[in-house]
């Protein structure tokens, strides 16, 4: 930390040549660790190569590039205009790197989550210190190994270790950070930064709702639905938590998935839980009459999803989420019903609308407050470059992705330049004499 303060200070790091050059360097490190990587994941997760690719891998080079094309025209100084009364004068904005950033990264898109927001932060002009997850091993020591390749430890560096490394870096006092994981945990990472002043994001989860309403097309949603739920093993913060259904469709939508889970070989196509503290925690949650589609194999961590068609709001499983292989299907009876129970999980990261309907889906996104929305589909909100990702309320705050994470790791610098030459029409130094009248004659 000493080493990133002093090399911050030093200025390199606000040179937007030597920032595209280490973002060079980070994507031909990448590259050359691209089999080690879908490797990494298949070891942690069981992840299949198709969705550790496209997630993990691909989704990172097109953000990569995407901002070391774009970084320095979002960041860009750019001139407003001035207030009458400070003439003669520029008026301008610049953005300003904070300086030294924290990253937390979860288990669940170990990859993903480490390098998407440390891409933006060095693009912004900061030095970053990188948390990842001890939950991930094998990912963890990939990204020492990359960290170490692309950087030098003044610029970035890892940190690895237990969560006592990780409660031991958030107290310390950063000028930013960043942190992706659970509310409960978010609250207090958030608590520790509150004390030091330092600004901060927060992307937490919690239970995202799939409203299905009478109008909708019932294959489509079922088909849309369990793709969002159990990509990734359902180990996704904005993933389908459950799905509240119109009673009078609810039989045809279960009926449909069935079928639909039925043709795939989840045991070979559907990633693991990640350990088996979390397993058991899922095992806890099924309920009598759940519908399970394959079978368990505990000692591979492989858990077969599970439609849960006889939940009711009081069931275990809908007090807390799931993030897993798990989908709760609830009915409501109409509109009020509906929302009053989707109001008992607070503003959740992502709402998801399957309807026909024009006036039930503004209804909906008017009186459910989250922090992304898809209609008749699911995680495509969250999966843009061209759109800002994050929560609100319990699902945290802050936005990044592509333009959105640039500016997120930096901060709106407000700046006047006043010439020498000439008199200053509104200097305010006493004695005023009869200014006053002056002022209301023509600042009306």
């Amino acid at each position: 930390m000493e080493q990133q303060r002093a090399y911050f200070a030093s200025g390199a790091t606000r040179d937007f040549s030597f920032r595209k050059r280490a973002l060079d360097r980070l994507e031909q490190v990448l590259i050359s660790h691209r089999d080690a990587l879908l490797d990494a994941l298949a070891r942690d997760l069981g992840k299949p190569d198709v969705e550790a690719y496209l997630a993990e891998y691909y989704f990172l080079l097109q953000e990569l590039r995407l901002i070391r094309k774009s970084s320095v025209k979002w960041l860009k100084t750019r001139r407003v205009k001035s207030p009458v009364y400070f003439l003669p004068c520029r008026s301008e904005l610049r953005r300003d790197p904070f300086g030294m950033v924290l990253i937390v990264a979860p288990w669940n898109y170990p990859m993903q989550l480490s390098l998407s927001p440390l891409i933006a932060a060095v693009a912004a002009g900061n030095t970053v210190v990188l948390k990842p997850s001890e939950m991930a091993p094998a990912c963890e020591q990939l990204l020492a190994k990359i960290i170490a390749e692309a950087f030098a430890p003044e610029h970035v560096a890892v940190v690895t270790g237990d969560g006592h490394v990780a409660n031991d870096l958030t107290d310390r006092e950063f000028d930013f950070v960043f942190f992706t994981g659970s509310t409960h945990v978010g609250k207090i990472v958030a608590a520790k930064a509150a004390k030091n002043l330092t600004p901060n994001i927060m992307e937490l989860g919690g239970k995202c709702p799939c409203v299905v309403d009478a109008s909708a097309k019932v294959d489509v949603a079922a088909q849309r639905i369990l793709t969002g739920k159990f990509f990734n093993g359902g180990q996704t913060c904005f993933a389908p938590d459950y799905v509240v259904v119109a009673a009078e469709v609810k039989d045809a939508l279960v009926e449909a998935m069935k079928e639909k889970l039925s043709t795939i070989p989840w045991s070979e196509e559907m990633a693991h839980v990640i350990n088996e503290r979390h397993y058991a925690r899922l095992e806890n949650l099924i309920p009598d009459g759940a519908l399970k589609f394959g079978e368990d194999d505990r000692e591979s961590l492989r858990l077969a999803p599970r439609i849960l068609p006889e939940v009711d709001w009081n069931t275990e499983v809908m007090q807390e989420e799931i993030f897993g292989p798990l989908l709760p299907v609830l009915s409501y009876s109409d509109y009020e019903d509906l929302l009053a129970r989707l109001g008992q999980y607070g503003s959740p990261l992502a709402l998801y609308i399957f309807s026909e309907d024009a006036v039930m889906k503004q209804r909906l996104m008017n009186d459910v407050r989250s922090g992304g929305v898809c209609i008749n589909d699911t995680m495509k909100q969250g999966s843009s470059l061209e759109m800002p990702f994050g929560g609100v309320g319990s699902s945290g705050y802050g936005r990044y992705r592509g333009k959105a994470g640039v500016q997120a790791f930096s901060y709106e610098r407000a700046m006047v330049t006043k010439p020498t030459w000439g008199p200053d029409m509104f200097e305010l130094l006493p004695p005023y004499g009869d200014k006053i009248n002056w002022l209301k004659r023509f600042l009306r």
